[in-house]
C-alpha cells in the first residue's frame, strides 16, 4: 500500500499538467465550472524575488530568480488562453533570450520540465521558430500555482504551436539542453 499511494499521486500530478490533446488539434475540451485544467490546487504563496524559479542546464547551468525573470519580461501578449477559453494578458520573456551564454548546438533538443516532473521535449528550432515564451506574470501580477504558475510556457496566437497544447508546460522549473 505504501508503494501504491506515491504512484497514484505521481499519475494525478502528471495528468494535471499535460494535455492529452494531439498537437494537431486546434481546440481543447472546455473545462467544467468545477474543474480547473491546471489541477485542483491549494493556496501557495508567490515566489520571493530571490527564489530561483527556473534552471537552464546546458553547456553551463544558469539559474534565474523571480526578480531576474521579471526584469527580462520585456513584452506583453494577450491571447485567448486555450485551456480556460478566456482572454488573458501575460508578461513574457522570449524563450530564446534565456539562452544567452549557453551553447545550444543546432538540432539539439530542449526538455522542458515542470514542478510535477511533466516533461515536453522538442528541438530548439521548434521552440525558437514558433516563438515560445516563458510567462512570468498574469494581468500584471504573479501567476498563481492553480493557474500554471509561477512561470509557464505560452505561445502567441499567431504561432503554429499555439495549438500544440502539449508544449504549454505549466509550472515550469527546468529546461535541459539534450
Amino acid at each position: 500500500m505504501k508503494k501504491l499511494i506515491p504512484s497514484l499521486l505521481a499519475i494525478l500530478l502528471l495528468t494535471a499538467c499535460g494535455s492529452s490533446t494531439s498537437p494537431k488539434t486546434s481546440t481543447s475540451p472546455t473545462p467544467s465550472k468545477s474543474t480547473n485544467p491546471y489541477g485542483s490546487g491549494f493556496a501557495v504563496d508567490a515566489p520571493a524575488d530571490t527564489d530561483v524559479v527556473l534552471t537552464i542546464k546546458g553547456s553551463t547551468t544558469k539559474n534565474f530568480t523571480m526578480a531576474d525573470m521579471r526584469k527580462l519580461a520585456s513584452k506583453t501578449i494577450t491571447i485567448a488562453e486555450p485551456f480556460i477559453k478566456k482572454t488573458q494578458t501575460f508578461g513574457v520573456v522570449k524563450m530564446q533570450d534565456l539562452f544567452s551564454g549557453i551553447k545550444v548546438p543546432s538540432g539539439a533538443s530542449l526538455n522542458t520540465v515542470a514542478l510535477n516532473d511533466y516533461a515536453f521535449k522538442a528541438t530548439k528550432e521548434n521552440f525558437f521558430s514558433n516563438n515560445a515564451y516563458v510567462a512570468v506574470s498574469l494581468a500584471g501580477g504573479p501567476i498563481p500555482m492553480d493557474a500554471g504558475g509561477p512561470i509557464r510556457i505560452v505561445f502567441d496566437s499567431n504561432s503554429k504551436w499555439f495549438t500544440n497544447l502539449d508544449a504549454w508546460n505549466w509550472s515550469l522549473r527546468t529546461i535541459e539542453v539534450l
